[in-house]
């Protein structure tokens, strides 16, 4: 039996969560999660902490107040971080509240501006939308980056017209930049503003986040970014949170704006080769799923994990007619959420629907196309 092997894994807590030093990234109940790697470098750097456990949590939910103290974190390890003077109080956060800190500075800097009626709603659980906000705002008002390039192309989400007034450009910044990406459904792909976010989640976009505001605000004599290895020795010891999320809107209506991309080299020409190789076998790949349909009594398991597949085939289809040079590394960055995904999906199939979901790639296209396709995505078919 052959199976699906990722090789790219590249949601009320307590004060305790917050409070430990993040010196040891081996928590008990990240082994084999989606978003383990991600989750331990972000401890590495102290931007999470985990339990008196050991454990990170990943699964639980993340809040406002949490999300606004791990921002704060962010901006002392990029040393992008001014102390706010005179800050006003939102009238639910106390002083003595572990995320009063990173409340108080996150609206003295324009991150966020509270629901209304002076209040920051801190145990609400922040949602993708919200998420987007904020960190468009740090990028442009923090880490000095111009985004105004990546708010033009608008989105194609199923649902975009859900996404709230406040939030949209910064959707599209975000989704831009590959901080964030949709969620696959069935015939196409959704945002799902006001999803709520879980820790797991967060840690991997807040990832992403230091990548691209450190590209920015990296100074190569004074400011190393920090990598795996290196955990910022400058950066107090915050605390927590992450992903999709649910709740009131997040501040005000203002948008970030983002730097321009960076400079790429020209592709050689075998990679224009392969890249090419690929496109043709991704058409194949859609017009064969298309022609063929599914057979009568394949289960919805199995039609959902193939969902997740050819959302992503699409999608990088649509991007390539926009102008997308389909390279390896762009494909496994992109869909990276998705193939995790894709792959918790694949490993809880019964082994009646292991043979379903067979017999549905090997008509897609020929053996060595598939491989191919699989490969290219960072997704291994092995025994």
């Amino acid at each position: 039996m052959k199976r699906f092997t990722c090789g790219l894994v590249t949601a009320a807590l307590t004060v305790s969560l917050l409070a430990l030093p993040a010196a040891s990234v081996e928590f008990s109940d990240i082994q084999g999660h989606w978003g383990q790697t991600s989750m331990e470098q972000v401890a590495q750097w102290g931007l999470f902490s985990g339990n008196e456990k050991g454990e990170f949590l990943p699964d639980a939910t993340m809040t406002r107040g949490m999300f606004v103290a791990v921002m704060e974190r962010t901006a002392k390890l990029l040393n992008v971080y001014q102390e706010p003077a005179d800050a006003e109080p939102f009238s639910d956060v106390k002083t003595s509240d572990y995320f009063a800190s990173g409340a108080a500075w996150a609206r003295a800097v324009g991150l966020v501006a509270g629901v209304g009626n002076n209040q920051l709603a801190p145990n609400d659980p922040i949602t993708r939308e919200q998420m987007c906000a904020m960190m468009t705002r740090f990028l442009e008002k923090c880490a000095g980056m111009d985004l105004a390039s990546y708010t033009q192309g608008g989105n194609t989400f199923l649902d975009g017209s859900s996404i709230s007034a406040f939030a949209a450009e910064s959707v599209d910044v975000c989704v831009a930049l590959g901080l964030i990406q949709g969620v696959p459904v069935s015939g196409g792909m959704e945002f799902q503003p006001q999803a709520s976010a879980t820790r797991a989640a967060v840690a991997v976009v807040l990832e992403r986040l230091v990548d691209v505001a450190g590209q920015q605000t990296e100074d190569p004599d004074e400011t190393p970014q920090p990598s795996a290895s290196q955990e910022p020795t400058a950066t107090p010891q915050p605390t927590a949170s992450q992903q999709p999320g649910a709740g009131g809107g997040a501040t005000g209506g203002e948008s970030g704006g983002e730097q321009t991309p960076p400079e790429t080299q020209e592709p050689t020409e075998e990679e224009k080769a392969e890249e090419a190789k690929v496109a043709e076998y991704l058409q194949i790949i859609v017009e064969n799923h298309k022609s063929q349909g599914y057979k009568p009594g394949t289960s919805q398991e199995v039609k959902d994990c193939m969902n997740i597949l050819m959302s992503c085939i699409e999608d990088a289809l649509v991007q390539r007619e926009k102008g997308q040079f389909l390279d390896r590394p762009y494909i496994r960055e992109r869909y990276a959420d998705q193939i995790a995904q894709l792959r918790v999906a694949y490993d809880s199939l019964t082994e009646e629907q292991l043979n379903e979901i067979n017999n549905v790639i090997v008509r897609l296209a020929e053996s060595e196309q598939i491989y191919f396709v699989m490969d290219y995505f960072g997704v291994a078919m092995g025994g």
